[in-house]
C-alpha cells in the first residue's frame, strides 16, 4: 500500500511521510541513519523531523545524537487530526473578523439604487435554488410574499418535484427565521400544505417568545390556484422553472429585480389574498 501517498493525501510532504514511514519500519534511528535510509538530504533532515515532532507524529531522546522515534500510528494520526482541527478553527475565526471588518469597509459605501433597475439572474438544480433561498433572508427588509399553486399537494404526495423533507421545510425555515427578525410574511398555500409543512415546523419551536413572534409577523391562507411565486419588498420576484420535459419537475428558478413587474404581481398576490380562507390555527 501508498502509506507515504496516503499521508501526503493528509497535507505532509514528501520528505515528511517519508521519514515518518521510514522511523516506523526501522524503529529508533538517528536523524543522520534515517536521512540515508530515506533519501532525505542531511541539511533537510532535522527540519522534517521538527516539523513532524510538533505534528505528533515523531518523538525524540534528548541525548547525543539525538535518537526519534515514531509515534504509534493510531495515536499520531489523531494528533495530526488534532492539530488540523485547531488549525483549521483558528483560520475559520481569523477569516470570520476578517469578513466582518471588510463588512463594516463597504458599509461605507453608498451604493446606488436598483430598485429601479431590471435585472435577473437563473439558479438551477434542487441545491442551487435552495442556496438562493437561504440567501434571502440577508437580502430582505421588509415583506415577503409567497403563493404556491394546487397541484403542490399532489407533487409533495408523489414525491415529485420536490423532495418534501428538503426543499419546502427549507422554504418554511427561512421564513420562520425571517419572522424572529421582524419581517412580515403572508403564505397562501393550500390547505393541506400548510398542514401538512407549517404547522408541522411550528409544533417543533418550543421557545414562547418565539412562537408569539411568528404568530405576529406570518399570516397564512389556504387557497387553490394557479399561481407560484415569492416576491420581496416589492421589487425582487422568485419564480419557479418547469422542466420543459416533465412539467412536474422542477428544473430552475428565475430571480426578477423589477420593481414594476413586481408591483403587478403584488396587486395579483393581494387579489389571491382577499379569496384565501383565513387559517386561524395555523399557529397553534
Amino acid at each position: 500500500m501508498d502509506h507515504e501517498g496516503s499521508l501526503r493525501d493528509l497535507g505532509l510532504t514528501k520528505y515528511e511521510a517519508s521519514a515518518y514511514s521510514t522511523l516506523l519500519k526501522e524503529g529508533v534511528t538517528g536523524a543522520q541513519e534515517l536521512s540515508r535510509k530515506s533519501d532525505i538530504p542531511v541539511g533537510k533532515i532535522y527540519e522534517v523531523l521538527s516539523n513532524l515532532n510538533n505534528m505528533g507524529l515523531v518523538e525524540f531522546q534528548r541525548s547525543r545524537p539525538r535518537k526519534y522515534r515514531a509515534v504509534k500510528p493510531s495515536i499520531a494520526l489523531n494528533n495530526l487530526y488534532t492539530k488540523k482541527e485547531e488549525e483549521t478553527k483558528n483560520e475559520l475565526e481569523n477569516f470570520k473578523l476578517k469578513v466582518s471588518e471588510l463588512e463594516s469597509k463597504f458599509s461605507d459605501i453608498a451604493q446606488p439604487d436598483h430598485t429601479e433597475v431590471q435585472f435577473w439572474a437563473t439558479s438551477i438544480g434542487e441545491d442551487d435554488i435552495i442556496k438562493n433561498i437561504k440567501n434571502m433572508l440577508d437580502e430582505v427588509e421588509t415583506e415577503i410574499l409567497h403563493v404556491k399553486p394546487a397541484k403542490m399537494s399532489n407533487l409533495i404526495r408523489n414525491e415529485k418535484h420536490i423532495d418534501p423533507n428538503k426543499f419546502m421545510p427549507t422554504v418554511i425555515d427561512e421564513f420562520v427565521k425571517a419572522a424572529k427578525k421582524g419581517i412580515k410574511i403572508k403564505i397562501i398555500f393550500p390547505e393541506d400544505v400548510l398542514d401538512y409543512l407549517i404547522k408541522d415546523r411550528f409544533a417543533h419551536i418550543k421557545d414562547p417568545h418565539d412562537r408569539e413572534t411568528i404568530r405576529n409577523n406570518i399570516d397564512a391562507k389556504a387557497l387553490d390556484c394557479d399561481y407560484d411565486f415569492r416576491l420581496i419588498d416589492e421589487y425582487i420576484t422568485h419564480i419557479p422553472i418547469p422542466d420543459p420535459s416533465n412539467p412536474d419537475l422542477l428544473f430552475g428558478e428565475l430571480k426578477v429585480y423589477d420593481k414594476e413587474y413586481a408591483a403587478k404581481l403584488k396587486d395579483k398576490f393581494e387579489e389571491l389574498w382577499r379569496k384565501g380562507k383565513k387559517m386561524g390555527s395555523t399557529f397553534d
